[in-house]
């Protein structure tokens, strides 16, 4: 197989991992013992376009040339600096769990590998294209199936605890939050923004006759997103549209977001609940709560574990609910929580980040100020991804981290002063999706979740090839 035919089943593999990831739902292959993280077909289809690439690289004698790109080189960086933390968290601190962290390196590497892969191989402009049509057609299909799922009853797959990703097929209870194929409403929700942003700024490139498209694509993911009500998720597609529009020097547009966001926050909605809830509950602390009226019940009330308010089931794939209901009176509560379910869940998410999993990575962080305690030390979910960094990998490896988002934000701005129309308003586009993802990575662990952080890397490796084609 010569350089040629590589590069072009290069292409046709990341043309599939950019319907694949999205669409396949999060099926487990291989299970991995200590976590209920899974190994994923998706996960092979990976390091098979990756090594690939690395011979592609060999064959076509551009591996120097790849190794003198200054953010290939703080890529690079970032790697070795994570395989030295987790060598110090296995064989110096004893902080992971040997398997655990590097199954956590590996997937880092998996999916930032992506970005030069799709870099490499995205460089016409009808391949970039083609990679559009497949992503318009993917995030229509991942709407299309979350509506099935609220009014169809189609299935669910959940990741959401140890029980519900080993593959069971689950189904929406009322007033649950529609998920897709991403395994978790916040992935989903993160996954919607990053489209709405995008969308935002391409609907000024296309043509007219394809304008209309774009703005029901855009009208419909929002919709969806309202669904999930993922409140960091809603607020991180907002501040990426405006940035879009002012980037795009469409500011006369932003008077109409600012509408068109009254309006959802006026009707109706869960998401316009849990956001009235995270100010009246966390803030103001208002709302009805709970107190034990006797002093057995007040007894019981404390040996309480603070979970979900309603139980779910899991006893049959034909059965099962995945649930997250709201407006109802909660049960399984501890004196002092609101016994609203809606207000419980707002109130709980907040407390469970404030009080647990935020000083665990600031203690971590203290414990190994440079090289932190390593992947996985600071358990599954930390609910911000750059406690998380300094937590896991310290000093060194956020800042390499950093250094990768201000190169790749440089290079992609400087597409935003071309004079090609397709590639101003794509960079416009994707640079505010960054930084959409940034705010959405300070309450959730977006870099972590496999199916957005792969197409989070991916779509920035596609806007470097566009403007390497036009450079």
């Amino acid at each position: 197989m010569n350089k040629l035919n590589i590069n072009n089943v290069l292409f046709f593999l990341i043309l599939f991992l950019f319907a694949f990831i999205p669409l396949y739902p999060k099926f487990p292959l291989i299970n991995i013992k200590g976590t209920f993280v899974a190994i994923r077909i998706e996960d092979f289809i990976i390091a098979l376009t990756v090594g690939l690439w690395f011979i592609y690289l060999i064959l076509s004698n551009q591996l120097k040339a790849y190794l003198k790109d200054k953010l290939n080189q703080v890529i690079l960086l970032f790697f070795m600096i994570g395989l030295a933390s987790t060598f110090s968290a296995i064989f110096l601190t004893s902080s992971v769990t040997p398997h655990l962290s590097i199954l956590h390196l590996l997937r880092r590497v998996e999916f930032m590998a992506l970005l030069p892969v799709v870099a490499a191989v995205s460089t016409t402009q009808k391949r970039f294209i083609w990679v559009l049509i497949v992503l318009a057609s993917t995030i229509f299909l991942t709407n299309i199936y979350a509506l099935g799922q609220q009014y169809l009853d189609w299935p669910v797959i959940s990741t959401t605890n140890s029980e519900f990703s080993k593959g069971l097929i689950l189904r929406l209870t009322p007033g649950a939050r529609v998920n897709s194929t991403f395994a978790g409403h916040y992935d989903f929700a993160a996954f919607l923004s990053m489209a709405i942003v995008t969308l935002t700024a391409l609907f000024f490139a296309v043509k007219k006759i394809i304008s209309p498209l774009i703005v029901l694509l855009g009208g419909l993911s929002l919709a969806v997103l309202i669904m999930t009500a993922a409140r960091q998720s809603f607020v991180a597609a907002l501040i990426g549209i405006t940035l879009a529009l002012i980037l795009s020097k469409k500011k006369k547009y932003i008077l109409l977001i600012v509408i068109v966001v009254t309006g959802i926050l006026i009707l109706p909605s869960q998401l316009r609940d849990r956001f009235v809830s995270t100010v009246t509950v966390n803030f103001l602390n208002l709302g009805q709560r709970y107190q034990g009226r006797t002093d057995d019940q007040k007894a019981r009330s404390k040996l309480n574990i603070p979970t979900l308010a309603v139980k779910t089931s899991s006893t049959s794939a034909s059965t099962s609910t995945f649930a997250s209901p709201s407006g109802l009176v909660a049960t399984d509560i501890t004196p002092g929580e609101p016994i609203d379910t809606t207000q419980l869940g707002v109130y709980r998410s907040f407390q469970i980040r404030l009080n647990i999993e935020w000083p665990r990575a600031i203690r971590a962080f203290i414990k190994n100020p440079l090289l932190g305690t390593g992947y996985s030390s600071i358990d599954i979910a930390t609910d911000n991804d750059f406690l998380r960094s300094v937590g896991e990998v310290g000093i060194l490896g956020t800042s390499a981290l950093v250094l990768i988002f201000i190169e790749t934000g440089k290079r992609i701005l400087s597409g935003v002063k071309k004079n090609n129309m397709l590639l101003r308003y794509f960079s416009a586009g994707v640079f505010s999706m960054m930084i959409a993802f940034i705010v959405n990575g300070l309450f959730i662990d977006v870099f972590e979740a496999s199916k957005v952080a792969s197409i989070f890397w991916m779509m920035l490796g596609l806007n470097l090839g566009l403007l390497k084609y036009y450079e």
